[in-house]
């Protein structure tokens, strides 16, 4: 198992698409051999407020939550 960071950045409609509502965040996971980033930002989309499901996605990262020697 290794460790994850994601960081994602998701804008959002509001007042009627008059405005944008923007937000960052973070998570850490651990995710097995072989996982897919793929299958790490559908996680991390997953865990998003209710406010930001079916927003525009930004930003996405997903790097191991370790640093160099």
């Amino acid at each position: 198992m290794t460790e994850y960071f994601a960081i994602i950045t998701i804008s959002t409609p509001t007042n009627n698409a008059t405005g944008a509502l923007q937000g960052t965040f973070t998570c850490t996971m651990r995710v097995g051999a072989g996982t897919t980033r793929s299958a790490v930002y559908e996680h991390v989309l997953k865990m998003m407020p209710r406010q930001f499901q079916g927003g525009n996605v930004m930003f996405f990262s997903a790097e191991p939550n370790r640093t160099p020697h």
